[in-house]
């Protein structure tokens, strides 16, 4: 090992206690901030950004525990504490020493003035024009405060006498990039940190579902690539049976992030979105209710990806704004804003109370794009002056001018 090897922990659990998948990962250096996520053990390779000493000052056999800051895949940044973890790699500027081979974090002393590490450069957003989403780092999120006062919405623009003529595929294009937006980004991101086992794609396809075999399917068939011809010689099959050591092979998550660079992959996870959750959606919840905004396609759209395509929610939403369920609405714009707009409501609901119950303030991003969203009224998905679109901060999109 040379002396400027990365920096880098594994996830190691308590192995005395096999029954423990999953550690906590934390938005800082102590029990009492927030989750982030829980991190499978096995996971390893995560670059090592800060360690710090537990801000609570707690203290095991005589010892005060130490804290890792991580970097995860998707641009995630979480803590966890040196009695769950192992390091190796050049720690030097954290305090400790050139590891050569993973150790427990918790049987090592960290040196009270460590060498300064070098400052981390973030990069500014940058915005891409074209269907594929725009993703940014994201910073992990911060411990809880009290909720600042809400800024008020501006009032929705009177609605138009009839409904705009849609384009849909621009809507679909535009659905898909805000949807992304929250999923995975980008045609190459890969997690495997959480009950997918393995994540993959810019709608974050998985391997407990059919979704990652499918793409491989789909790929290797219509790629005459090594990559393609590797993925279906040594991992299709496991990938049919769901197998969980794939969690851990770096081949196969090598194959898959460098399968996303491919323009036929790409195309490959379009065409299996449409067809399990677009077309999905039109049949079974657009059409029959006659439903002719473009930003009814874009939410009902992403609540099929985020809740699955036949969650009750729009029903709820009829009746609640004075409907039978399944009412068609057809030319009647006003009914159907108003559907839609409580709708989006419910939608938020759901979130906050799983944020609630589950400490992770940040699912409510979400429910908060939609919301806002039918309040400024863009019922055409047209965006701003250069059709583009903040999902999230840090994430623009592209809705129109593809």
């Amino acid at each position: 090992m040379t002396s400027n090897q990365i920096f880098t922990a594994t996830i190691r659990g308590i192995p005395e206690n096999p029954s423990i998948k999953e550690i906590n990962i934390r938005s800082g250096p102590a029990t009492v901030n927030m989750l982030v996520l829980k991190a499978a053990v096995g996971v390893s390779g995560l670059t090592i950004l800060d360690v710090m000493p537990d801000s609570q000052g707690s203290v095991f056999q005589g010892k005060i525990y130490q804290w890792f800051k991580l970097q995860f895949p998707n641009t995630v940044v979480g803590w966890a504490r040196d009695d769950l973890i192992s390091i190796s790699g050049d720690g030097r500027a954290f305090g400790y020493g050139n590891i050569l081979t993973p150790t427990f974090a918790f049987t090592l002393t960290r040196n009270a003035a460590p060498v300064p590490a070098p400052p981390v450069t973030l990069v500014p957003p940058v915005v891409i024009p074209g269907p594929p989403v725009v993703t940014t780092p994201v910073p992990a999120p911060p411990a809880p405060v009290a909720p600042a006062a809400p800024v008020p919405a501006p009032p929705p623009p009177a609605p138009p006498a009839a409904p705009v003529t849609l384009d849909l595929n621009r809507v679909r294009i535009a659905a898909f990039n805000i949807t992304a937006g929250f999923e995975g980004g980008g045609y190459s991101t890969y997690q495997n940190y959480d009950a997918g086992i393995v994540s993959y794609g810019r709608f974050q396809f998985t391997l407990v579902t059919d979704g990652i075999f499918r793409l491989i399917d789909m790929f290797s068939s219509r790629s005459g690539s090594g990559i393609a011809a590797e993925l279906r010689g040594s991992y299709m099959e496991r990938a049919r049976k769901n197998d969980p050591t794939l969690r851990q092979d770096q081949r196969f998550k090598q194959l898959l992030i460098e399968a996303g660079r491919d323009p036929v992959m790409q195309a490959a996870q379009d065409e299996l979105a449409t067809e399990k959750y677009w077309n999905v959606v039109l049949d079974l919840s657009i059409r029959p209710r006659g439903y002719q905004t473009a930003l009814a396609h874009a939410l009902i759209f992403d609540m099929g990806i985020n809740f699955g395509t036949r969650h009750g929610f729009i029903t709820k939403a009829e009746e609640e704004s004075g409907f039978s369920a399944r009412t068609n609405v057809s030319g009647n714009l006003p009914a159907e804003q108003k559907i839609i707009t409580r709708l989006a409501e419910i939608r938020k609901q759901s979130h906050d109370r799983q944020a609630e119950r589950d400490n992770l303030p940040g699912l409510r991003v979400r429910g908060d794009f939609w919301v806002n969203f039918c309040k400024q009224g863009d019922w055409d998905l047209q965006g701003d002056s250069n059709g583009m679109v903040t999902v999230k901060p840090g994430v623009i999109v592209k809705v129109r001018n593809f």
